[in-house]
């Protein structure tokens, strides 16, 4: 065994996500050793001057039990290692397979079963119902005999209408499938939506679409109990019709949506960090939730930048120490993918109004080269990728972006 290499450090997996990178620079800038994996080994993350070191790992989706051997291996030279996985999949892995890990391994996340119950739709706003929390009307698919009566259902509901399988990730035949909400305007979209993969193979929902902005809060729990808490909208996405968030802004968490994601996380006993999800229903001016992602976030620098830092405040939960955030935080703060947001800008420029990437989201293409070319010089906006005082991960990522615009011509 490496002695040089046996002292404590955090081990962050999916290097390439844009939360592992503001975790990195969070935990870097204090003086603690961070480790990135990723299944390419070079990522955004360990391009970063703050990652001390960075692995590869086999694909979780592919080969799931090299995956984890490769993660054993690399915790074995640490004496307490904290591991922080940040997506769906790897969380996932980990948390299901958490006593495969050596003991010593810090996993400061809630088990396999209340993590699956929170991440499974169904069992979300089938608890959701129960507690009161505010929500678009649903129809479970596992409420009926066939697709065919589920369809007559919905379309007694009204279009436009969303539907979403009750996994976003699913292992189907030993792979994870991958789905995203999709949209019907008509009985004929929701049949057509309906009768291929994923939704004609898994549970699913069939949900009244919600018109407005998207409001995030994220929480730090332990047993239930809030320690810290943050609150953004979202100005632009990428696809503009509902997607990533590409623009954000800190805000005071809305009292109705603060309320019902508190019950939400004491109900289930939570542990760790915890995004929930809402939209601002325009014709009801109220929040209705929409998911729960029980793990960190795309736009996890936007919290850390405004005073919430949730990467730290886990780490010191992990160790058994006060992870408690402050009362108050920046508010009026934006945060801005810049190749994100230059995704978005094109998507507007290229596509039809009423292309489906565009839905309900009208803007004049000169309005949005305007905003796009303005958000430069706002004093408000920081930047999420890009740092004078640590350039790697941008020019990692600006070489990934170029690489993909000539692949796809």
């Amino acid at each position: 065994m490496n002695l040089e290499a046996k002292k404590h450090a955090v081990i962050i997996l999916d290097g390439n996500q844009r939360s592992a990178l503001a975790a990195t620079r969070s935990l870097g800038m204090k003086g603690i050793d961070v480790v990135v994996g990723d299944e390419g080994g070079r990522s955004l993350a360990s391009s970063s001057r703050f990652c001390k070191r960075f692995f590869s790992y086999p694909s979780p989706d592919s080969d799931p039990a090299a995956f984890l051997r490769a993660v054993v291996e690399t915790t074995e030279r640490y004496v307490t290692p904290v591991l922080f996985p940040m997506t769906d999949m790897t969380v996932n892995e980990i948390l299901l397979n958490r006593t495969l890990l050596p003991e010593n391994v810090l996993i400061p996340f809630s088990d396999h079963l209340r993590y699956d119950a929170l991440s499974d739709k169904e069992n979300l706003f089938r608890q959701a119902k129960k507690l009161a929390i505010p929500m678009p009307e649903t129809l479970f698919s596992s409420d009926f005999t066939s697709r065919e009566a589920l369809i007559s259902e919905a379309v007694r509901m009204g279009f436009p209408l969303v539907v979403k399988a009750a996994h976003s990730r699913e292992r189907l035949s030993g792979k994870y499938v991958a789905s995203s909400a999709t949209y019907a305007n008509d009985p004929n979209e929701l049949k057509t939506v309906l009768g291929k993969a994923p939704y004609k193979q898994m549970r699913c929902l069939v949900q009244k679409r919600i018109q407005g902005k998207g409001i995030g809060i994220f929480l730090l729990a332990r047993k239930g109990e809030v320690l810290a808490r943050f609150a953004h909208r979202r100005i632009r996405e990428k696809p503009p019709s509902g997607g990533v968030s590409v623009l954000c802004e800190s805000i005071r968490p809305p009292a109705e949506a603060l309320d019902a994601a508190c019950r939400l996380i004491s109900s289930s006993e939570w542990d760790g960090v915890a995004m929930i999800e809402f939209k601002w229903d325009d014709e009801e001016n109220r929040p209705k939730l929409i998911e729960v992602n029980g793990r960190f976030w795309g736009s996890l620098n936007l919290a850390v930048r405004a005073g919430v830092d949730f990467p730290f405040l886990l780490y010191r939960l992990a160790l058994g120490e006060k992870g408690e955030g402050p009362a108050e935080y920046r508010i009026g703060l934006k945060s801005r993918w810049e190749l994100g947001d230059l995704d978005h800008l094109l998507i507007r420029l290229k596509r039809d109004p009423d292309h489906p990437a565009l839905s309900g989201t009208r803007v004049r293409k000169r309005d949005a080269v305007g905003a796009f070319l303005a958000d430069f010089f706002r004093p408000s906006v920081i930047h999420e990728i890009f740092d004078s005082g640590d350039p790697g991960p941008f020019l990692f990522e600006a070489k990934e972006y170029v690489k993909d615009l000539v692949s796809r011509a």
